[in-house]
């Protein structure tokens, strides 16, 4: 109870965007949905981040949120394939057609995947984010400096609620990420 109440406190002011639920009715149609890579588990499958990312994601493509699934993430950590491979493949499985899958396979920071995902769709304006509350409020920032509209989505009953021990290492790591980015920018 203690560590959810700690993981809430932490990540309350990194968080913007909508909860999304498993299965929605429909949500606002943007020019794509854009799901953010996160580390994979050690055997190359997509971890407990990576699986909330793509859930939401696939939520809100059968909901009419965009025509286009765009996945961004490199390969990170030692794996043997790319964060994107890993989340087409969960997004394929998901029942997300595959021709409306988009794979961005270079990005390794929350900076790149905006100036990747930019790159490959110039023609795009607005998006939704698929990420977590913890990461919601310095996506949009990196997002909306490459010329995005953006809205973020996050699972309703997220990593904070399941597991507050990681929401907190996610947390404190999404601090000195925004403390990199504010020194850079400065």
């Amino acid at each position: 109870m203690m560590r959810r109440a700690l993981a809430g406190w932490l990540t309350a002011p990194l968080a913007v965007g909508d909860a999304i639920a498993a299965s929605l009715p429909r949500c606002e149609r943007r020019d794509a949905i854009v799901v953010l890579g996160a580390p994979l588990a050690p055997d190359g499958r997509p971890g407990v981040v990576v699986a909330e990312r793509v859930a939401v994601a696939a939520a809100l493509w059968h909901a009419g949120g965009g025509a286009r699934v765009i996945v961004t993430g490199g390969q990170t950590r030692g794996a043997r394939r790319s964060e994107a491979a890993a989340m087409a493949e969960a997004l394929r499985s998901a029942q997300v057609d595959a021709a409306a899958i988009l794979i961005e396979d270079r990005a390794r920071s929350t900076a790149e995947n905006a100036a990747f995902v930019r790159a490959l769709v110039p023609d795009a304006r607005a998006v939704w984010l698929a990420t977590q509350r913890f990461h919601a409020r310095r996506a949009a920032w990196l997002f909306r400096a490459h010329g995005f509209d953006v809205r973020v989505a996050h699972a309703a009953e997220g990593l904070e609620r399941q597991d507050p021990g990681r929401a907190i290492r996610w947390a404190v790591r999404e601090y000195a990420a925004w403390a990199r980015a504010l020194v850079r920018r400065g």
